[in-house]
């Protein structure tokens, strides 16, 4: 975030927060930081937008970003200590005043009696507690005229800039205007993954908002949700375990090998044995081979010399029997498969007021905990978007709960038996074409119990309007509110949009 935009971001956020009340803080991943208060604030009374419950915060040199949000985002289960730590001190206090030191990107805010004064947000640094200001907390702007900024090297590259463009008479003038907080309005360029909102026009083509708020949130959903968001590295993940297995195979494969070639000191027993004693034990000795020529035979001296040589034959015989069992995983993984570790046997997909097959937190024929991965189907739609379906009950639950933010779209077929779908967004903001949507809700529909109509209707919310219910089995839902789409079914979309 532009150090010239936070001159008038500060002063907004500080009109917007006095008097609400801290209710906890959470930290979604290093470098995120998420504060809800109450109650919540409109930014203009008169329009119908949002209301919003949570201060957002991203600490990064280039792309920080401090911005109302009326979307928690999805926060790991274990809370980091410095939150907790922060939680337990932030509490309930009121907001009593605001101060900002626009140059350093900083905002503090004055609390209500309690273990630190001020809570300081800042672009660089995560939230911090004090009892006092730091010394160089200041909101001046420290130049005279327009030539002393120009020649500052530690004044925002973006108001340099702004004052080459103006003529030389003009500039003066700018930058008054600039350090008592007025402006047309705040711009964000196209592509507000690059650039931070300013004070005015961006190139040639920008967006303009009449709020720093407004900027700001606009921006920061694309730089804290969009970066927020786990990259999709599951081909990685896969290929990884590809290697990793067809590491395995190989070494199984050289074993087995390796047992097999102890038929030939079979052979050069069964060769030799007229001129030994079935029944006497010996000490490895070298024999000759029809074929091969002189052995050195490993003997086990607690074995008959006929033992022995049954011995070799039965590992020789297991040994082959491995390498068909080898050569057959071999060909699943080079296909792009897994060799299954037991059979599984999928419950049924969960439908909204229904448990779903066995409803138990172990899966059937697989792994249970956190630590096994899901039972996901994956796709992408034709514009781009991830889409994942659940394969059973457990898979629908984690899917919801652990592998989706608030604001992805969730699909079900309706009035019938079905898998979970969802639609993953990178931010709040992130427009879905209708395309991608009908996909999203095909997909749903063909792992349903209308998968053999011509049309299906399938359910679609937020995330967040779909709610887990406590005590019932895994996949049982309810839904706070939801629209309704009727879809033409596709029986060949799985195969034209289904991901490794």
């Amino acid at each position: 975030m532009d150090s010239a935009f936070f001159r008038f971001l500060g002063p907004e956020l500080a009109h917007a927060l006095c008097g609400v009340r801290f209710d906890s803080a959470f930290c979604p991943a290093p470098g995120f930081w998420t504060l809800p208060f109450s109650p919540p604030v409109r930014i203009d009374p008169k329009c119908d937008e949002p209301v919003f419950r949570f201060l957002l915060l991203r600490i990064h040199a280039q792309r920080g970003a401090l911005f109302l949000s009326s979307v928690k985002p999805a926060n790991p289960a274990i809370p980091p200590v410095k939150a907790m730590w922060l939680r337990k001190r932030l509490r309930g206090r009121k907001v009593a005043g605001a101060f900002f030191d626009w140059r350093r990107r900083r905002l503090a805010l004055e609390l209500s009696p309690g273990e630190g004064r001020y809570l300081i947000l800042s672009c660089e640094n995560d939230p911090a507690l004090a009892a006092e200001l730091p010394g160089d907390f200041s909101a001046a702007g420290g130049w005279d005229n327009a030539s002393d900024a120009l020649a500052d090297s530690d004044a925002p590259r973006s108001l340099r800039r702004a004052l080459e463009r103006e003529e030389p008479e003009d500039r003066d003038r700018f930058l008054e205007t600039f350090l008592t907080g007025v402006s047309r309005g705040f711009f964000l360029a196209e592509s507000p993954l690059a650039e931070s909102p300013l004070p005015w026009p961006v190139g040639r083509q920008s967006r303009r908002f009449d709020s720093a708020l407004d900027a700001a949130r606009m921006h920061g959903e694309q730089a804290y949700f969009a970066e927020l968001v786990p990259v999709d590295d599951a081909p990685k993940k896969a290929e990884a375990r590809r290697v990793k297995r067809g590491g395995h195979l190989d070494a199984d494969q050289r074993r087995l090998e390796g047992l097999i070639a102890q038929h030939a000191f079979g052979e050069a027993i069964a060769a030799n044995l007229s001129g030994l004693d079935p029944r006497e034990k010996y000490k490895p000795l070298e024999l000759d081979h029809p074929e091969l020529g002189p052995l050195a035979i490993p003997l086990d001296a607690s074995l008959t010399i006929l033992q022995n040589m049954e011995r070799f034959f039965r590992k020789a015989a297991k040994g082959r029997r491995g390498l068909v069992h080898v050569a057959r995983l071999r060909q699943e993984v080079e296909a792009g498969g897994e060799p299954p570790r037991r059979p599984e046997q999928s419950g049924r997909a969960a439908q909204p007021g229904r448990s779903t097959g066995g409803g138990s937190q172990r899966e059937k024929g697989g792994r249970s905990g956190k630590g096994a991965p899901p039972a996901l189907h994956r796709y992408r739609t034709s514009d781009g978007f991830l889409v994942l379906r659940g394969k059973n009950g457990a898979a629908n639950h984690r899917l919801l709960t652990e592998l989706s933010s608030p604001f992805d779209y969730w699909f079900h077929a309706k009035d019938c038996p079905g898998a979970h779908v969802i639609l993953k967004r990178d931010s709040p903001g992130q427009q879905v074409p209708g395309r991608s949507l009908e996909e999203a809700a095909v997909l749903a529909a063909l792992a349903s119990g209308q998968a053999g109509e011509a049309r299906a209707t399938v359910l679609c919310a937020q995330v967040r309007e779909v709610r887990t219910i406590k005590g019932a089995p895994m996949g049982q839902v309810r839904l706070d509110t939801s629209a309704t789409l009727t879809v033409a079914m596709d029986a060949t979309l799985e195969d034209r949009l289904g991901l490794p």
